[in-house]
């Protein structure tokens, strides 16, 4: 729901969305906000000018930008107050209709590591109350799941309070967006629910820390990863270990539930094994299947069954099949207006990326991580984990179709640490 500036770079874009939400906190009550939202209030207006400076922005914001401070002027409870609500949210907090007559869908952004923001959905219907997707669990997390709700009690009038969730679906078995389970399960009376191919994650967190970083280790040796930078990625990939404990799911999913008020499971591993959308009416909540600006990270189906860019492709397809739906909700990023586009645009970028695989090795034998520093050139911190499984996965794809083959074979046959090198067949 966001409109871009232009004329400003992405840091500064950022900023000034990050200051128009804080400023559009002048049109809710402060006393109905969290202590740590009230904090943002002062000065919040002035911070707004200071991020935009002298940069040029496109007309549909310098609109937006207009009707904040009409609305601000007029304060919390008046007409410009609630229309600015009904058009585009307030602090990231937006209603979405859906063909359902009694159900509400609302988005809750929530940082759930320092720079990276999630969207949960919060859908409501008649007495039924339910999050798709919980966050991190971390502080930052925790706090802006509790201003969300808070958001959505007074700009929208919902009667609905953390403890009274009912059920929580998770989207899929990554940190950012199952880890606030225990805090839920401790706070609420909610059930949780995630597809079986992810609940032994969150079952059997700390068995599946061990073998995940066995495995990822194993692949790293095999792509050319030097020892030292090998040791502090599995370090970085093992920091969650610390973040959660195991819990049990009150309910695992299978493709073509239904779940809550009728709402319809699609199972659509690729980017996790037990990655799932869910149908709310006409709306598909996608998690990060479908992203409206970036695409997911693929994972080799050698670290992780069930991922891989032959499980992303037919899922990509999945969606792109469904009829009656045109708007989907991301895990991250703006919402898609246009799905089977957006759907269409990802399949062709990776299609892209599978032709510079087969451009780069038809020039001579690579690593996996020599055609990592091709593709993505150099990476710091954990980018340089991302980067490696990505290109892995694509690797992967044309390899098992034969369109790759192993220049050192004979190596690799007779060393347990030898580095594969993979040229054009």
């Amino acid at each position: 729901m966001d409109e871009y500036p232009l004329g400003m770079d992405a840091r500064t874009r950022r900023s000034a969305l990050q200051a128009l939400r804080r400023a559009e906190g002048a049109l809710l009550r402060p006393e109905a906000l969290p202590e740590e939202v009230q904090a943002e209030l002062p000065g919040a207006r002035e911070a707004l000018t200071s991020a935009i400076g002298d940069a040029r922005i496109e007309p549909a914001f310098a609109e937006r930008l207009a009707a904040l401070e009409r609305a601000t002027d007029a304060g919390p409870g008046s007409a410009s107050a609630r229309d600015y609500v009904d058009r585009h949210g307030v602090r990231g907090v937006v209603r979405f209709k859906t063909a359902g007559a009694s159900t509400r869908l609302y988005e809750l952004p929530v940082e759930t590591f320092p720079g990276h923001v999630n969207n949960v959905y919060l859908i409501v219907d008649g007495e039924l109350r339910c999050l798709f997707d919980v966050g991190s669990g971390t502080p930052t997390s925790r706090r802006d799941l509790a201003a969300g709700l808070a958001i959505v009690r007074e700009a929208f009038g919902e009667a609905v309070q953390l403890e009274q969730i009912d059920l929580a679906i998770v989207s899929h078995a990554h940190i950012d967006h199952f880890g606030g389970a225990l805090d839920l399960r401790e706070k609420s009376r909610a059930l949780l629910l995630v597809h079986e191919l992810d609940a032994r994650v969150l079952a059997a967190f700390e068995e599946r820390i061990v073998i995940a970083e066995r495995n990822l280790d194993v692949y790293m040796r095999r792509a050319g990863v030097e020892d030292a930078v090998r040791q502090e990625l599995i370090a970085m990939y093992g920091f969650s270990k610390q973040l959660f404990r195991s819990v049990e799911p009150d309910r695992r999913l299978r493709d073509g539930d239904l779940v809550a008020g009728g709402y319809r499971v699609h199972h659509v591993p690729g980017h996790c094994p037990g990655l799932i959308c869910l149908q709310v009416h006409d709306v598909l909540l996608t998690a990060d299947h479908v992203l409206s600006r970036i695409t997911p990270n693929q994972m080799p189906e050698s670290i992780t069954p069930f991922t891989g860019l032959e499980h992303y492709f037919r899922s990509l397809g999945k969606v792109r099949k469904l009829e009656g739906v045109d708007l989907a909700l991301g895990g991250h990023e703006e919402p898609i207006t246009d799905l089977r586009s957006r759907v269409d645009e990802i399949t062709m970028f990776h299609l892209k990326r599978l032709d510079r695989v087969r451009e780069i090795c038809r020039e001579g034998a690579h690593s996996v991580a020599g055609l990592s520093f091709a593709l993505f050139g150099a990476q710091v911190g954990y980018g340089r984990l991302l980067a490696l499984t990505e290109a892995g996965a694509h690797v992967e794809y044309l390899h098992g179709r034969g369109e790759l083959r192993i220049a050192n074979l004979s190596e690799v046959a007779a060393r347990d640490d030898a580095v594969i090198l993979y040229c054009l067949r």
